[in-house]
């Protein structure tokens, strides 16, 4: 989806979830006379709300077409304290260093946007010693996805549809991550934290996460779910779990070929490489599950 029109931002900002989060930790974090950075303002919400918390300068930061409606919504609104900069993290020249860098970064899964790498730039570049970041930490989560009728949505190939064999790319479909909501009936309870990261000391996109979960119940188990969750602030939250109120963002299935039977009490491990596509944006994700005491392995990837 394009950030250049309409319909991306519209989304973002029915997601009441996502926006009043974002404003309740800008109101906490932000200081009367503090200078903010709003990297990917968008149509500049977050920088409305910057101001409003008692910022003596904001900069509001975007690379797309998207940054002159900006520019005139600030003025509609009164908005004084704001100042439009055009560019990505590599190119943007601020005059000063900034008390506060805001940002929604995350794209499905946390990096499917691609805008970490750029937004540290711009921290290191020009967040001031002992400066605050919204978010100021993520965290990406696992679930066992218990439910069965993704895996015969996705053998569809291998039923001879049509009288047709497809047994070539019949196992295709599970290479493939997909972007789905999931219900809470449809995963375990349990769920496991693969890893965690300090934006004010993350170096960039980790490249191998992993965890281990133990279900408290005997299960047969289909596949991954992944979601990510955001401390806005010390008091403030923003979770994309299945468990959590709906936000516009979706979870990563990583679907199993072959179902995979789990005992009470029984440790699975999980990994997860995120490996960056050779002169392409984007990321090749492989996922793999093992039992602690028996050869259950099954494996998914997908470019995404």
């Amino acid at each position: 989806m394009s950030y250049d029109s309409i319909p991306a931002h519209l989304e973002m900002l029915q997601d009441s979830v996502r926006t009043k989060a974002y404003r309740n930790a800008i109101q906490e974090v932000v200081r009367p006379g503090d200078r903010v950075l709003d990297f990917g303002c968008g149509t500049g919400v977050l920088s409305i709300f910057a101001e409003r918390a008692g910022a003596s300068r904001v900069y509001a930061v975007d690379r797309s077409r998207m940054i002159s409606a900006a520019r005139t919504i600030f003025e509609e609104n009164g908005c004084r304290n704001i100042e439009t900069v055009s560019g990505d993290g590599g190119q943007v020249q601020l005059p000063s260093e900034v008390d506060v860098i805001v940002s929604e970064w995350m794209g499905h899964f946390l990096f499917a946007e691609q805008m970490l790498e750029p937004l540290l730039r711009l921290r290191d570049d020009f967040l001031r010693k002992g400066g605050r970041m919204i978010p100021a930490s993520c965290s990406l989560h696992i679930g066992l996805v218990s439910t069965n009728r993704y895996l015969e949505e996705l053998s569809f190939l291998c039923t001879r549809p049509y009288g047709i064999d497809f047994s070539a790319v019949g196992d295709w479909p599970f290479r493939d991550v997909g972007m789905l909501r999931m219900e809470p009936a449809e995963l375990l309870p349990e769920t496991v934290c693969i890893g965690e990261l300090d934006l004010h000391t993350v170096t960039g996109t980790p490249r191998r996460l992993s965890g281990t979960l133990t279900s408290k119940q005997d299960a047969t188990v289909f596949g991954l779910c992944g979601w990510f969750d955001a401390q806005l602030s010390e008091s403030v939250k923003l979770s994309t779990s299945p468990f959590s109120p709906v936000t516009h963002w979706l979870q990563f299935h990583f679907p199993f070929e072959r179902r995979l039977d789990v005992k009470a009490g029984e440790a699975i491990e999980i990994e997860l490489e995120i490996i960056p596509l050779e002169g392409q944006s984007g990321y090749t994700w492989q996922a793999r599950t093992a039992t602690a005491v028996r050869d259950g392995r099954s494996w998914t990837q997908a470019e995404m």
